[in-house]
């Protein structure tokens, strides 16, 4: 049941550093 939350916090955290690198 957790599983999906789990999936959507490890695709947050491994997106989130990238969106912001590419800020100007």
């Amino acid at each position: 049941q957790f599983l999906p939350l789990m999936l959507a916090l490890c695709l947050l955290y491994t997106t989130t550093p990238l969106a912001l690198a590419a800020l100007p």
